[in-house]
C-alpha cells in the first residue's frame, strides 16, 4: 500500500497513476497480522499487479528484481522478510487515498466523485452470507450502470485500463465475483447466474 510518504513519487511521476489501483471502502483485503479477510475501512492505493494477480508489476526476475529500487514506496523499505517489525508499525498508517493525489481541478476528480456517491462498494460480507436472493434485480442494475458510467468516462478520456483502476477502482463484478457471485452476459448486460 502507498503511504502519506509516497506522494512524492506519484506526483514526479516515478509512479505513474496507471501502475495503481484503488482499493475503495468495503472491498475485502487480506490483513497479514491476523491472517484474516475483512472489509477495508479505508480507502487504499497499491501498485498493480501483473496478468490478473498481485506480483507487483516492477519485479522482474529476469532483470534482478526490482526495477524501482532507488524510488520505492516505504512499504516496500519497510519490508525485511526476517523481521516484520517495521512492516506491520506501518501497516493501516498515514494511507495514500486517490483524492489526495487529484487535483480538484483535474478533469476527473468530479467523475471520481460522483462514481464513488453513485456505486459505493456493496456490503460484500452480508452478500456472501446471506445471499443475493432478495438483491438481484438491484444488484444486477448497480454491476451494469457502474460498467455505462466507466465506459462513457473511459470513452470520453481515453484511459488506459491502469488509468480507469486508479481512479475508480476494481469494477463491482470484479468484486462480486471474488465472493463467489458468477456473471455472464446476455444481451450486452451482465446477469448474475442462478
Amino acid at each position: 500500500m502507498l503511504h502519506g510518504e509516497d506522494r512524492w513519487l506519484v506526483k514526479s511521476g516515478l509512479l505513474p497513476p496507471a501502475a495503481l489501483v484503488t482499493i475503495r471502502i468495503g472491498e475485502l483485503v487480506h490483513q497479514p497480522l491476523t491472517d484474516t479477510v475483512v472489509p477495508t475501512t479505508h480507502e487504499m492505493l497499491k501498485i498493480s499487479g501483473v496478468k490478473g494477480g498481485w506480483q507487483c508489476r516492477f519485479y522482474r526476475a529476469d532483470e534482478g528484481g526490482c526495477t524501482i529500487y532507488e524510488h520505492r514506496p516505504s512499504a516496500c523499505r519497510a519490508m525485511k522478510c526476517w523481521d516484520i517489525t517495521e512492516i506491520s508499525a506501518l501497516m493501516g498508517t498515514d494511507l495514500l487515498t486517490r483524492f489526495e493525489l487529484i487535483e480538484k481541478t483535474h478533469p476527473m476528480y468530479g467523475y471520481v466523485q460522483e462514481h464513488e456517491q453513485r456505486f459505493p462498494c456493496p456490503d460484500l460480507i452480508d452478500l456472501q452470507s446471506r445471499g443475493i436472493s432478495s438483491h438481484r434485480q438491484a444488484l444486477e442494475k448497480l454491476i451494469n450502470d457502474e460498467l455505462g458510467f466507466r465506459g462513457e468516462i473511459i470513452a470520453k478520456h481515453k484511459l488506459s485500463l491502469g488509468e480507469e483502476l486508479f481512479y475508480f477502482g476494481r469494477p463491482l463484478f470484479h468484486l462480486l465475483s471474488g465472493i463467489g457471485i458468477n456473471l455472464r452476459e446476455i444481451d450486452n448486460r451482465l446477469v448474475i447466474n442462478s
